[in-house]
């Protein structure tokens, strides 16, 4: 694996430049040349040129905290997503870190944040993964503004992560489409464009604690749209709406169901059961099986 060996001057040159930039200001990132896959990046890092990697490992790995990596607009290639058990880039164990601006795809996963916290996540273009972006332990990650279509498995995924905010993401085309897993708790999923999901468009279960879906849009998906399993609790679903799917619209259990809008979907528009309570102002119409709602009272919208 290249670590960034033949550019060992330039990094400490940059890690002093940073140094004074924490006195003066922060310090941008700098166009790095000759990047290769495998590398471990140290210092704040913008690609000038495309990856293209091999199975034998990560496409790129963040080694220092509070890096940033701008992909430049530029792709990060795999072998194909079931070929490699690894990542386009990988963050472990690291805090403050960006990853932004680029394509991953052809990898187990496009993007993991691995026991790490405050990462951000933003203006990626991430397809054709198993995974997209995989939240595994650590938290108070913002995951914002990415374009997430035709992996394997999840879109993007929670797993024992906590106080994340997953916002104003488009996630089409996989088999689920965003998930709150593996007793995660208090993570925010806002805002979400959420499309043709092969399973559950939203979707939270494992013991999963606090989770809160709100304001999403969840269309055409193959089976239920907003899904909290009867192992979560303390969930609230507010303000979604949630139509086309070939499921119910909104199957939850134990959570707070306000606000929300259900129309036209294969099942039910709103079941809520367990502990849930209904929030008010719920509305349905169109889907195909009655009663419309079970466990709340809608309205027409």
């Amino acid at each position: 694996m290249s670590v960034l060996t033949s550019r060992v001057a330039a990094a400490a040159s940059a890690l002093a430049l940073a140094a004074t930039a924490a006195i003066i200001g922060s310090a941008p990132a700098h166009a790095v040349d000759g990047v290769q896959c495998g590398d471990v990046i140290l210092v704040d890092t913008v690609l000038t040129t495309d990856l293209v990697c091999d199975a034998t490992g990560d496409g790129l790995v963040i080694g220092a905290n509070g890096v940033t990596l701008d992909l430049g607009g530029h792709t990060i290639s795999g072998p194909g997503a079931y070929s490699t058990p690894h990542a386009a880039v990988r963050v472990a164990q690291r805090t403050g870190v960006t990853v932004t601006h680029g394509t991953v795809t052809g990898f187990q996963a496009g993007v993991v944040l691995d026991q790490s916290s405050g990462a951000t996540v933003t203006k990626l273009t991430v397809t054709g993964n198993d995974q997209g972006i995989n939240l595994a332990g650590g938290g108070s990650h913002l995951v914002a503004k990415n374009t997430v279509s035709s992996n394997g498995r999840d879109g993007i995924r929670l797993g024992l992560s906590s106080n994340n905010t997953v916002t104003q993401n488009t996630v089409t085309d996989n088999t689920w489409g965003i998930s709150v897993a593996d007793f995660s708790s208090g993570n925010t999923v806002s805002k979400n464009q959420v499309a043709g999901s092969r399973s559950g468009g939203l979707n939270a279960f494992g013991g999963a604690v606090g989770t809160t879906f709100s304001q999403n849009t969840v269309t055409g998906g193959w089976g239920d749209g907003v899904v909290a399993g009867s192992d979560t609790s303390a969930t609230t679903v507010s303000q979604n709406t949630s139509s086309a799917n070939g499921g119910a619209g909104v199957r939850v259990a134990n959570a707070l169901v306000v606000k929300n809008t259900a129309t036209y979907n294969g099942g039910q528009g709103i079941v809520a059961t367990g502990a849930s309570t209904d929030g008010g102002g719920n509305k349905a119409a169109g889907n195909l099986v009655e009663p419309q709602c079970e466990g709340v009272v809608c309205t027409a919208p």
